[in-house]
């Protein structure tokens, strides 16, 4: 049993256990710190990206130039452009030359904006990567993976504003989405529907839509990095030394200033016991000591005069 054991080993025993209860605790709470800020993260990132839609629907579609990957609607104008001599006459001054150059214009609506800048998010070395999607899609880039499904179905079911779930390797984030009134132009009545629209859409899906419907999620997606790497990123190897020296000189106090007194005293009372001499360690130690081991040694000093004392009286009657 534990109350056996040496003072030593009971002390080792108690000291790792106290350690392990505070191992479980940081591991915890390392993992509960870790949680929030790939939340706090994943949060940024739908953030961003609604305030990115937002933008562009706030113009209900933006145009750029020269971009023919996909679009909705296309526009051919004729942009003046002055070009400046690259060798001009002695004595004159540079001339403008006025150019006609035919550029195109392509327009893009806020899902598709939002579309592509995940794409080009997907292929930067960004580790957040996200996805708008949807349960009723409208462009087939969009349909939703087994998560995302998971997400929507919880997002209509229930009302939430977002859904989270610990994948291996991976946290995923689910932010919702809700249809305000620019966005039925293009998902609310078909008919009524931009004709570029239907025409690269089709009817079939991405319409019936009433404001404050859920159109869908902003998915986001981080990488998750193991708790060995995470630890190490909050502690040190040279932290964990110091904890380590820490337990070497608990351990080495409790053995030499408690353990090594203790049996000394234990020897001196043993000899006692027997009439022989013992040393009790007291020389150059006070009375009024505050240490429990020399209060110790000091009350059997005192039992052994009192033995002597007593043993003289005894031996003084026995002549008589």
């Amino acid at each position: 049993m534990l109350k056996t054991r040496s003072i030593g080993t009971q002390f080792a025993l108690v000291f790792l256990t106290a350690l392990a209860l505070l191992c479980a605790a940081f591991y915890w709470m390392l993992n509960q710190v870790y949680y929030s800020q790939l939340k706090s993260q994943a949060e940024t990132v739908a953030d961003n990206v609604d305030a990115f839609g937002s933008w562009v629907a706030k113009y209900g579609r933006v145009w750029v130039r020269d971009n023919d990957d996909s679009y909705l609607g296309h526009l051919n104008l004729y942009l003046k452009e002055a070009q400046a001599q690259d060798q001009k006459p002695a004595g004159s001054s540079v001339t403008d030359q006025v150019a006609l150059k035919e550029v195109s214009f392509f327009s893009k609506n806020p899902a598709l904006a939002q579309r592509e800048f995940s794409e080009v998010i997907e292929k930067s070395p960004s580790k957040a990567k996200f996805k708008l999607t949807s349960h009723n899609y409208m462009n087939p880039s969009n349909r939703p993976d087994a998560f995302e499904e998971r997400a929507l179905k919880v997002v209509r079911e229930s009302k939430q504003g977002e859904y989270i779930e610990m994948l291996p390797g991976t946290f995923r984030y689910a932010r919702t989405v809700y249809h305000k009134a620019a966005c039925l132009s293009c998902h609310g009545d078909p008919q009524g529907a931009p004709n570029d629209v239907k025409v690269r859409y089709g009817l079939e899906r991405g319409f019936g839509f009433k404001e404050g419907d859920v159109a869908g999620v902003i998915s986001v997606r981080l990488p998750l990095r193991s708790f060995s790497d995470v630890a190490l990123s909050v502690i040190k190897p040279w932290q964990l030394a110091l904890i380590l020296f820490a337990f070497l000189l608990c351990f080495v106090f409790i053995r030499y200033a408690i353990v090594a007194r203790v049996q000394r005293l234990t020897v001196a009372a043993a000899a006692l016991s027997k009439g022989q001499v013992a040393d009790l360690g007291l020389k150059g130690v006070p009375a009024s000591s505050s240490n429990e081991i020399h209060q110790l040694a000091h009350a059997l000093d005192r039992l052994k005069a009192s033995i002597e004392i007593i043993a003289a009286r005894m031996r003084g009657g026995q002549k008589r």
